[in-house]
């Protein structure tokens, strides 16, 4: 009962919620309409322009100051005013001497340097010197030729006419020369001496079948007469491939003194010092190459151990390698000799203690066999023209200059001077062999040595 009764109550309840639900809703209050903040506007960035920030510079390298070329002197060398041998010499320029190059010439044969000075500046010819730089960008340097003297204008009443030059006139040739040939009966070559006034000719040596000047045609005699012409040194060959180089009496074939003083597989032009006391020559030995060891040597001419004369010391060693010689001969000071160290056969001077190697022909042609004058201040030698023709030359021995061509006709070797200095006699093939012929010092009045002799004379030498 209870229960129904408290089901009835919760029902009525519901209904009065619901009537109230149904009746006339209140009018809700409105709230009021707040109005909305103002915003302070928001600031536009402004757009940022990167500053650039500067590479970190490069250093730049200092312009280089341009080392000017040098050149080296190869020998003493004349230095001349102007580029050519027309100028005058202005000096001399010692071997081995470092100068700064500061001009070159149009035809780029000749160089100008800062010799003696910068401010008085000198001409070389390239070819005595080695350049150290570069000389593209060297300035061409003109140079005004020299003067030609020029004749004023003479009053011919006061005008003499011009006396006739003489002619020089020599002594005749007098003495004996010797000279070589080759004996057909032996098949050797034998040292003979020729008299001059009177004609006549005499046998001295046998030099046997290979004597080297022979074998390689150096056109240098071999042998030599003493200064006081109490000895003759003299190459000897075996015929074993060994040349032996002997020293003996001219006249007296019986003398003790005929001594072998030397020897190797081949020995060149003996000469003798201006004392007579010692011999140079060339010794020449292969060593596995066809004479590939070759030095000018020298030796006591009364016997003795033979020592290298040049080149001896390491600088000349370095300097001259593969060099072959063709020739030497002792004259009052110095010696001449023949070399190839600068591509052609060419005439040095050395010193009388075997420095100071100095070349005296550079013309690229093949000169040879020099022989000295007395006076030892001119040398005469055999030089390839340019026609092929091989012609005795003459030149001051100080320095090579002022060569002058003695002989025109034919093919002319192996010069040797008269005691006097006035002639010169040498051999020749302008007859139609090989002969021995004599000329005075100026190239005039040619004769005929051998003319009396029925074989080839050649390689005269040792005249007294």
């Amino acid at each position: 009962m209870k229960m129904r009764h408290l089901f009835w109550v919760l029902a009525l309840m519901l209904l009065g919620l619901g009537a109230s639900a149904c009746g006339s809703a209140p009018t809700a209050t409105p709230k009021p309409t707040l109005p909305l903040p103002t915003l302070p506007p928001t600031p536009v960035l402004p757009t940022l322009t990167p500053t650039p920030v500067p590479p970190t510079p490069t250093p730049v390298p200092p312009t280089p100051t341009p080392v000017p070329p040098q050149a080296t002197t190869k020998q003493q060398v004349n230095v001349r005013q102007g580029p050519g041998t027309q100028f005058a010499i202005a000096g001399k320029m010692p071997a081995n001497t470092n100068v700064i190059v500061v001009g070159k010439s149009e035809d780029g044969k000749w160089f100008q340097v800062a010799f003696p000075d910068a401010a008085h500046p000198a001409w070389v010819p390239n070819e005595f010197v080695t350049i150290t730089g570069k000389i593209d960008q060297l300035p061409v340097v003109a140079v005004a030729p020299p003067p030609t003297a020029t004749r004023g204008t003479v009053v011919a009443a006061a005008t003499k006419p011009p006396a006739a030059t003489p002619t020089q006139v020599f002594p005749p040739p007098r003495g004996s020369i010797g000279f070589v040939t080759l004996e057909p009966g032996q098949n050797a070559y034998v040292f003979y001496n020729l008299g001059i006034e009177p004609r006549s000719y005499s046998a001295n040596r046998l030099l046997g079948p290979q004597p080297f000047d022979l074998a390689r045609f150096t056109n240098l005699p071999p042998f030599a007469m003493s200064p006081t012409s109490s000895r003759i040194a003299y190459v000897f060959d075996s015929g074993n491939q060994i040349n032996k180089l002997r020293v003996s009496h001219p006249n007296n074939p019986d003398v003790a003194l005929d001594m072998d003083v030397a020897s190797h597989q081949g020995v060149s032009s003996p000469s003798f010092s201006p004392d007579g006391a010692k011999i140079v020559y060339i010794g020449l030995d292969k060593s596995g190459v066809d004479y590939g060891m070759q030095f000018i040597y020298t030796v006591p001419a009364a016997g003795g151990k033979f020592e290298r004369f040049f080149p001896a010391n390491p600088a000349d060693l370095q300097k001259r390698p593969g060099e072959v010689f063709r020739g030497v001969t002792w004259g009052k000071t110095h010696l001449l000799f023949v070399s190839n160290l600068t591509g052609q056969y060419e005439i040095w001077r050395l010193n009388g203690d075997g420095g100071g190697p100095m070349q005296l022909t550079n013309d690229k042609r093949e000169n040879m066999s020099p022989a000295w004058a007395p006076d030892g201040k001119t040398y005469a030698y055999s030089s390839k023209q340019v026609d092929g023709s091989y012609q005795i030359m003459i030149a001051n021995a100080f320095d090579g200059s002022a060569p002058r061509k003695l002989t025109n006709a034919g093919h002319n070797f192996s010069p040797t001077f008269s005691p006097d200095g006035n002639w010169i006699a040498f051999m020749s093939n302008r007859g139609g062999r090989m002969d021995v012929w004599v000329t005075n010092k100026n190239g005039g009045n040619v004769q005929l040595l051998t003319d009396k002799f029925d074989k080839q004379g050649q390689l005269p030498g040792g005249w007294r």
